[in-house]
């Protein structure tokens, strides 16, 4: 009995050492506002030679403590990158929804979180964020940047599809360098499907994909699904990164964990690895083993997201068809 007693002790205290990173960012000072994109891309100019790494995350959706608490994981390990000084780590992407709800509490915490990353940040709007307080706390939401050898197209496509006449003629002048990376928060290729709603399907998608593939862009980045997931389209790479810090529902193995992305540019050669990350340990004892385990049970039970059925649906009048029964995985 006793030593039931000192090991519940034992794990509370772990527990509750796992929550004690929160405590001094309720405090923190937020960063100023004037320390936004475009003081970033000053910071960038004068940047020379052609071997550098970046970081690209996105989807913190700051204003929440849980999210809160896994951005500042991330941040732990993102101040760590350049430990071993062999490649300058230049600055850090992110993808879009800095806000839980674009309210200004959530600015407030996510310029908490900026004032902790110790390397210049450049964000990206989302769908969640408020556009005049992004342009307050964030700056500009759509533009262009050079970095060394490479040029970098940030999009706002946080509402609507983007403004392709916009993007184009920053495409051509991305032409001039070795490498152009394009930024945006939602996906022009759907990473997860088993949802009710498939990006996809969008009018603007494939209108973004086959001029992105006309331009020979190297890497698109873009967030919004709350996960990992690495497709190649036309030649280009498009990687969704959207662990930023929300709470993912999405299964661990299909690419829902808290993760950042490294790029490394080395001349005419780019890579990327996936630094995953562990969320707090209180937050993956109350949250992520039941996220889990309620998808075991979906796999035991069913299908879906997260759970479904299979659902009849009758279509008696499809065009060159006889009548005939559709079945599907219904999305909750």
């Amino acid at each position: 009995m006793k030593l039931k007693k000192i090991l519940a002790l034992l794990i509370v205290t772990v527990l509750a050492y796992s929550f004690l990173p929160l405590i001094p960012f309720w405090f923190t000072a937020p960063a100023s506002n004037s320390d936004n994109n475009q003081s970033s891309m000053k910071r960038l100019k004068d940047n020379k030679g052609a071997y550098f790494s970046f970081i690209v995350f996105g989807d913190s959706h700051n204003g929440l403590f849980t999210n809160d608490a896994s951005s500042l994981k991330l941040i732990w390990h993102m101040n760590r990158e350049d430990r071993f000084k062999k490649v300058p780590i230049d600055f850090v992407l992110h993808t879009g929804d800095v806000s839980l709800n674009g309210s200004g509490w959530d600015f407030r915490s996510w310029k908490k979180v900026q004032a902790l990353i110790k390397y210049p940040i450049i964000a990206a709007i989302g769908n969640h964020d408020d556009r005049k307080l992004f342009e307050e706390y964030c700056g500009a939401r759509q533009f262009a940047f050079l970095n060394r050898n490479s040029y970098f197209i940030v999009v706002d496509n946080a509402e609507d599809g983007p403004d392709l006449i916009w993007l184009e003629e920053r495409l051509k002048e991305g032409q001039k360098y070795d490498h152009t990376f394009v930024i945006m928060h939602k996906p022009p290729c759907d990473p997860y499907q088993q949802e009710w709603y498939n990006i996809d399907n969008a009018p603007w998608a494939y209108q973004l994909r086959k001029l992105l593939a006309k331009y020979r862009v190297d890497m698109v980045f873009a967030g919004h699904k709350h996960m990992f997931k690495h497709q190649r389209f036309d030649n280009i790479d498009y990687i969704t990164t959207g662990g930023g810090g929300m709470l993912i529902e999405i299964p661990e193995s299909e690419g829902g964990y808290l993760h950042y992305i490294r790029v490394m540019v080395n001349h005419d050669y780019v890579t990327y690895e996936v630094r995953k990350i562990s969320p707090p340990l209180w937050l993956h004892v109350t949250y992520y083993l039941g996220k889990e385990a309620l998808y075991w049970v979906r796999n035991w039970y069913g299908s879906g997201y997260i759970f479904g059925r299979n659902t009849k649906i009758i279509e008696p009048k499809v065009q060159g068809l006889n009548d005939k029964e559709y079945w599907f995985d219904r999305q909750e």
